[in-house]
């Protein structure tokens, strides 16, 4: 039998999964504090400043650690950019591909080299710096597919840009199906856009996401939502959050948002990426972050603490990514 849950405001602090991503980098911590911190996670990266000169009184064998240390996270980074650049094969021109591999290979070479100093340090984070620069444009080649828009201009819901990727070799959870389509939502999480934050999943009615509705809201919502068992003619078996009922005149009804409709993703309020050890004896903690959590396959009761969560936002805007069967 299906859950039901009504989104109301919050009674009290809700307790919601952590989750880390990478970040740009970060700046303005003094001294030999910016070279651990750079250290604090695996997918925080955190520029150095004449890491030579801030370390001149660290003993020898102390600073051939950090460096140990800071190349580790750095071949994290390579990594990663490395798996991106599998995910986009087959996008973009044959010039920046072949750009692409280039670097991919001076990369790899990077990561066979034995050893850890700053000169390796350094080659590794320049030829990583460049791959991103590569793969950030690879994905944005200014093409024809699909600009930003509204999905259909009979669909309720803010302009947003959906970009049609190759389908994913491996997947972050049911919404995106490896194999199956795939598209990458560009959802605001501040009003100025200047944090944009690319929810990848699989449509569910049309491939070019055509069906995709974006809405930004304010609590309360007005709506009810429940889980429902995913149709047989769908792709996945994950559960689906539904739209059962919208208040008369109330913020979903406003936005025309309406029953049926399928919660693909929300915003919520979590705690950001964690402070290194020095910061945190100095009294850093973590500060509340906005991000967005995929919904396919959640618990419903997960998805309305994260719904009301945005409540501790300043503003108290948050996010809707739904679907229109």
């Amino acid at each position: 039998m299906a859950k039901r849950s009504r989104v109301s405001a919050p009674n009290s602090a809700p307790r919601l999964p952590r989750l880390v991503r990478a970040g740009p980098p970060l700046g303005g911590v003094v001294g030999s504090t910016l070279l651990l911190a750079f250290l604090c996670g695996p997918q925080v990266f955190v520029g150095l400043v004449s890491p030579t000169r801030r370390l001149g009184h660290v003993p020898r064998w102390a600073a051939a650690e950090l460096w140990q240390e800071a190349s580790q996270a750095e071949r994290g980074r390579s990594e990663l950019l490395l798996s991106k650049l599998e995910d986009l094969e087959g996008v973009g021109s044959e010039q920046l591909r072949q750009k692409c591999l280039e670097l991919q290979e001076a990369v790899r070479s990077l990561l066979e080299a034995e050893g850890a100093s700053q000169s390796s340090f350094e080659q590794l984070r320049e030829s990583n710096d460049q791959l991103e620069e590569a793969l950030q444009e690879l994905q944005n080649p200014g093409r024809s597919s699909l600009p930003s828009f509204v999905p259909d201009a009979a669909l309720p819901g803010d302009p947003v840009r959906i970009d049609v990727l190759p389908p994913a070799r491996e997947t972050d959870g049911p919404a995106l199906l490896p194999g199956e389509a795939h598209v990458r939502v560009s959802l605001p999480l501040v009003d100025n856009g200047e944090v944009m934050w690319g929810c990848d999943l699989t449509p569910l009615f049309e491939e070019s996401g055509d069906r995709l509705m974006f809405f930004t809201a304010f609590l309360p919502l007005g709506l009810q939502l429940t889980s429902a068992p995913r149709p047989s003619e769908l792709p996945g078996s994950a559960e689906l959050i539904r739209v059962e009922a919208v208040e008369p005149k109330g913020e979903a009804e406003l936005l025309g948002i309406r029953s049926g409709d399928v919660l693909r993703a929300v915003s919520y309020v979590g705690a950001g990426p964690e402070p290194g050890w020095l910061d945190k004896m100095l009294g850093a903690e973590a500060m509340p972050m906005k991000q967005v959590m995929k919904c396919d396959g959640r618990p419903l009761e997960e998805v309305i603490e994260a719904l009301q969560s945005n409540s501790k936002n300043p503003d108290g805007r948050l996010v809707l990514l739904l679907e229109r069967p």
